[in-house]
């Protein structure tokens, strides 16, 4: 008797969805020669943009209050000081350098409101010291938990496909699973059964004749797609 024929594929699911929520990555940062100077400046700079974070969340736990605010969430998520000496392209320390200092703090930042997201970004970029690093597309949590059964049924179902698709080429006509894997995304992951890939924004300023540099961006949100793979094996006769 012919042992049956093993067939390895990996099923693979997609879902395209409207983008919920803008991340901005925020930095505020300085450098100089003296730490309390550039620590009172970094200082000043956090707690503006706190205030005005402040102001545009929700102002109590009500759906309504949270409909309404353009910020759904924001966190302080890192702060860093360092210092060195100076040094020549060699590596060696400059005579008389003078000790340089730099503290950097960044902000995890969610919006809710993409109509206000322009007017928020401007009002964010013109603080000192302040930069946004990147704005990225992306999915609540809720979101994404409510599509992952849908994903793994999705992606069994195109890996049987794929398997009955070898077995028909081989002229084989019973196919029946006998392995099923989840694929992992890799370990930055926390969730291995789906990976939501986030786009970055365009971002665009309109022309104004006035005040270009400060004029509100306007942002075009994207589909966030998720997704999820699974590693099967199957056997044919």
């Amino acid at each position: 008797m012919v042992a049956p024929l093993t067939i390895a594929v990996t099923g693979i699911a997609i879902i395209p969805k409207k983008a919920e929520r803008a991340l901005l990555d925020v930095e505020i940062s300085s450098t100089g020669f003296s730490r309390a100077f550039i620590s009172e400046e970094v200082q000043l700079s956090c707690r503006r943009l706190e205030d005005l974070l402040r102001k545009t969340s929700a102002a109590n736990d009500t759906q309504i209050a949270r409909d309404s605010a353009t910020v759904a969430h924001w966190s302080m998520t890192s702060m860093r000081t360092t210092s060195h000496l100076p040094t020549d392209q060699y590596g060696t320390v400059l005579k008389n350098a003078q000790r340089v200092y730099s503290i950097s703090v960044t902000f995890d930042i969610r919006i809710r409101d993409f109509n206000r997201l322009g007017t928020f970004a401007s009002q964010v970029a013109v603080l000192p010291y302040t930069l946004i690093h990147s704005v990225r597309w992306a999915l609540t949590s809720t979101t994404r938990q409510a599509h992952e059964s849908q994903l793994r049924s999705m992606a069994a179902e195109d890996a049987l496909e794929r398997a009955k698709d070898y077995a028909k080429a081989l002229g084989l006509s019973a196919v029946w699973p006998v392995e099923v894997k989840e694929a992992q995304w890799g370990s930055h992951d926390p969730n291995a059964v789906m990976k939501v890939q986030e786009k970055a924004m365009d971002m665009r300023r309109p022309v104004s004749d006035s005040d270009p540099a400060f004029a509100d961006l306007f942002f075009e949100p994207e589909e966030v797609t998720m997704s999820t793979r699974i590693d099967c094996k199957f056997e044919a006769e």
